[in-house]
């Protein structure tokens, strides 16, 4: 999909939200969709940027309501709030990419992969292969971040596809991760390797600083149709209505960690990795149950 039919595809979405599709309605915004695009590249080839040439052809269109109206006649008769989420999602549907599944059963499938030979190569099993564990958890975390990246740039029924930066972002953070998660258990096995615990140690620390730095710039990315049946249902959490609370929250949640992270390396030298995961196991509870207290805030 180009930037010009998103951007038609967007403005149409917005201007359909809310209204029960019918078969005729359909017809109708499909009907709309070719004609706004033919008048868009109209605009385009006489100099007009893509945005501003869909929002011009839009404009000249006139009233879109009116014609839904004109169309459907009983297009504004509401069905029930499940039933109207069925449908609305078999009206929206994105058929994924061929190329894109495959990619992504070939990475599930390294990742699978990487994961048993972790495991072997942690418990000595394939022989004393502390480098090719490592290697294994490199593949590990490139699998995932390939595989990450991938998926987020993919448009969805719900959701508008990722911009390519902050996908790879993403799949970096996790990639990073998943690689600290295989060096951990290769530890696991090798409690006299420190080398492997330290690095661990900073590929989570960086995978958390990443997800949270993303998380806090994080755009809305869903279509005017997923919002519509969003706040159809008018369920909304504490982080929600009150944003100082969740960036409150997210500050929390990285010192809860950092300090989780430092006992466990501390307890791993003073006593051992057999108590030392006790660390990790605390920050878990800690972590959740501020989720908890903050989340649902009793009401005075």
């Amino acid at each position: 999909m180009n930037a010009d039919s998103s951007d038609i595809h967007r403005l149409l979405d917005e201007a359909f939200a809310g209204v029960t599709i019918t078969p005729e309605l359909q017809d109708l915004k499909e009907e709309l969709r070719g004609n706004l695009a033919a008048r868009s590249a109209e605009l385009q080839a006489k100099g007009a940027d893509a945005a501003s040439a869909a929002r011009t052809a839009v404009a000249e269109l006139g009233s879109i309501p009116e014609l839904i109206a004109a169309v459907g006649g009983e297009a504004g008769t509401p069905l029930p709030p499940g039933a109207a989420a069925a449908e609305a999602a078999r009206l929206h549907r994105v058929k994924p990419q061929p190329g894109f599944v495959v990619r992504a059963t070939l990475l599930s499938l390294f990742i699978a992969v990487s994961a048993v030979f972790i495991a072997l190569f942690a418990l000595d099993l394939l022989g004393n292969g502390v480098n090719a564990g490592a290697a294994a958890s490199i593949v590990f975390g490139l699998a995932i971040a390939s595989l990450v990246t991938a998926s987020l740039v993919q448009e969805t029924a719900q959701r508008y596809r990722m911009r390519g930066v902050r996908a790879f972002g993403y799949g970096l953070a996790a990639g990073a991760l998943g690689t600290a998660l295989g060096l951990g258990a290769l530890f696991a096995g090798h409690l006299a390797l420190g080398g492997l615990l330290a690095w661990a140690i900073v590929l989570t620390l960086a995978s958390l600083v990443t997800f949270i730095a993303l998380g806090v710039t994080q755009t809305n990315r869903m279509k005017p149709w997923a919002l519509a049946q969003q706040r159809g249902y008018e369920v909304e959490d504490r982080f929600s209505q009150d944003p100082v609370a969740a960036a409150r929250f997210g500050i929390y949640t990285v010192i809860i960690w950092i300090v989780a992270i430092a006992l466990f390396v501390v307890l791993s030298i003073a006593v051992g990795f057999v108590w030392s995961w006790l660390a990790l196991v605390g920050g878990v509870v800690v972590f959740f149950l501020v989720l908890t207290r903050m989340l649902f805030t009793p009401t005075k």
